[in-house]
């Protein structure tokens, strides 16, 4: 069906970008969770560390489990917590829990006074997203209580910015200045985490202030920064290309696909392409699209089927099955993610997420 190549070098050079942005001092924790945004969660894993990340981001107590089972020995954060009954579990893999919750935090403690350690955490403050974290009204009752728990070590602190790509938004100050709130009285209650770590990709960009001691890019290391910063440059990871497994001209006043969508206004070769919505190509791109055949921008016609869709080759001279068609990257800007991103009313994420896994996606490292 689909395959998904993933440029190697083009991640290294998002890495080495995130780097220079930020400085030698600041830590940088890759955010590989959803297999990496659908580009691969072991590979570039390996590929994190040869770059030096000091550690890595996932979201469950799975993808942690996973990059055990694959041989990765570094620290790993798990961002989404666990819940109190996977606490043994994700010791017994080593693995680093984002804390938001004092049931948590009190299991964590009492597993690591029976055996005698100190379990490493990074204590969640919500700061104005309203998703996960200990919220501002709880927040000095949780530090002095956490303070009070011998067996754990608050190795970090962190929080989640919700407006950092939008730099008309006030949101992002706001957060910063409940956060330094929240540092301050970690201090006051001895605490003094290694890792200190508020900014996703859009602070990276935005807002020097919240880089602390640890960032945390995504979407920017996978090639789709939220907005351009001038003199630096984001290099795209992913291509997904397919074939034509069909090409015949269809007559004039004819509908092409379910529900006819489309009837065609003249004779016109039209050619199938393999991968659908079942593989991550959205339906919302039906009537609207456009893919790369033979150098040519050639649009989709009709409903995206679940296998695949069909496409209007008249402006491309030659086409047959067995060529290749470019659905997303290569270079083109009617290819983009983020063209395909508005086409599909959503966000570069969703995407990347969706194309870049399934079980009929061949994807190949280079």
């Amino acid at each position: 069906m689909l395959k998904v190549r993933i440029d190697l070098a083009a991640f290294r050079h998002n890495y080495h970008a995130v780097k220079t942005l930020v400085g030698e001092k600041v830590a940088v924790l890759p955010v590989i969770k959803a297999d990496a945004y659908g580009h691969g969660m072991l590979r570039l894993a390996e590929e994190c560390l040869k770059l030096g990340a000091p550690m890595l981001g996932v979201g469950t107590i799975e993808e942690g489990i996973a990059l055990r089972r694959h041989k990765v020995a570094s620290p790993v954060l798990l961002l989404d917590g666990i819940f109190t009954e996977q606490a043994e579990e994700a010791l017994k893999f080593h693995l680093t829990p984002a804390v938001f919750t004092l049931e948590v935090a009190k299991e964590l403690n009492r597993i690591g006074r029976k055996k005698n350690k100190k379990i490493a955490v990074h204590l969640k403050f919500d700061t104005g997203m309203s998703r996960l974290g200990f919220t501002m009204a709880e927040s000095k009752d949780t530090l002095a209580q956490v303070a009070k728990m011998k067996n754990l070590h608050v190795e970090g602190i962190m929080t989640h910015l919700a407006s950092s790509g939008d730099l008309q938004s006030p949101q992002t100050e706001h957060q910063l200045m409940r956060f330094n709130a929240v540092l301050e009285e970690a201090k006051r209650n001895g605490m003094k985490s290694v890792y200190v770590h508020s900014a996703n990709s859009g602070a990276i960009l935005n807002f020097k202030q919240s880089h602390f001691t640890m960032v945390r890019p995504g979407i920017v290391l996978y090639g789709a920064p939220p907005n351009e910063v001038k003199g630096v440059e984001f290099k795209p990871v992913m291509t997904v290309t397919s074939r034509l497994v069909s090409v015949k001209e269809v007559s004039q006043g004819e509908g092409v696909g379910y529900n006819a969508t489309y009837i065609t206004p003249r004779k016109k070769p039209v050619g199938v392409v393999m991968g659908g919505y079942a593989d991550g190509v959205n339906r919302l791109l039906s009537n609207r699209g456009t893919v790369i055949v033979r150098e040519r921008a050639v649009p989709i016609v009709g409903n995206v089927c679940m296998d695949g869709f069909m496409v209007d080759l008249s402006r491309v001279s030659g086409a047959k099955a067995g060529d290749e068609v470019v659905l997303l990257g290569g270079g083109y800007e009617e290819t983009s993610v983020e063209k395909w991103a508005d086409l599909a009313n959503t966000i570069p994420y969703e995407i990347l997420c969706h194309l870049g896994t399934g079980p009929r996606v061949q994807r190949v490292f280079k």
